[in-house]
């Protein structure tokens, strides 16, 4: 959803999403006490969005530097960056062409955002890439969604809500099972914010997206065949003693990937 309508407007976006922020901040802190190097402390967040990992990682201590494609986001992550007094550093960027200077010990990709990479070969050169910029035994943690049934992919719908004062932000999360294309493993999916405000009640739709399926052992074999990672452990949530299986699908499988 690189081009979604919804990425123009960051402040119903870092809304929506915040829900589950100091779960997924702690289990990062989580990785890089269990995998990383010693005094690990320069994160990369790709697809930073609003920046709710990057702030709260920023007040944990670490040196944050963030990548979006939205010129919205990055104006709003500077903006919040500013007024909290963080050493928050983004810039626009994308995963498919990934440019950022400096050498980071861990990087993470939440938020389904790998899924828009397409196909094997921008997958790999997107690993490729990521470790190009990590310190030996660097980590990177990423997380998308996995079908239940395979014979329904493009067919669900997920939704929740989080409020803020008289603002709530209502999010949809749909796909388009008429979009499915099995050779290439794709389909459109969309995202829509219904805007409760001040008794006013407004939609926002994302526009459908293009994404890409990722089965559980096909990641695996894309992540060997990248020749630069290995997968150390992949999960069903965010938590490392919650290993990944059918009864977390259609959720989310979370992979930590350590350099070689």
């Amino acid at each position: 959803m690189q081009n979604s309508e919804v990425y123009r407007h960051p402040k119903y976006y870092a809304l929506g999403y915040r829900w589950n922020t100091d779960v997924e901040c702690d289990f990062i802190e989580s990785c890089l006490k269990t995998y990383a190097p010693a005094g690990a402390k320069r994160l990369l967040d790709i697809g930073c969005g609003a920046g709710r990992h990057m702030f709260n990682l920023a007040q944990r201590g670490y040196q944050m530097t963030g990548i979006d494609p939205s010129p919205e986001m990055i104006a709003y992550v500077q903006d919040g960056a500013k007024q909290l007094k963080l050493p928050v550093t983004v810039s626009i960027g994308d995963l498919r062409n990934l440019q950022v200077s400096g050498t980071f010990d861990a990087a993470y990709c939440f938020m389904d955002t790998f899924r828009f990479l397409l196909t094997n070969d921008e997958i790999r050169a997107h690993l490729q890439a990521v470790a190009n910029v990590l310190a030996p035994g660097g980590l990177y943690l990423t997380d998308f969604w996995v079908p239940t049934r395979w014979d329904q992919i493009g067919s669900e719908i997920h939704q929740w809500e989080q409020t803020e004062g008289t603002t709530t932000v209502r999010v949809f999360y749909l796909q388009h099972p008429d979009s499915v294309d099995p050779v290439t493993q794709t389909f459109e999916d969309e995202l829509v914010f219904e805007i409760h405000e001040g008794g006013d009640i407004r939609e926002i739709r994302g526009g459908p997206t293009r994404t890409r399926l990722i089965l559980p052992l096909e990641f695996q074999s894309l992540v060997e065949a990248s020749g630069v990672f290995e997968l150390v452990t992949s999960l069903g949530t965010f938590d490392l003693a919650a290993p990944f299986s059918h009864e977390s699908l259609s959720w989310r499988m979370v992979s930590v990937l350590k350099k070689r």
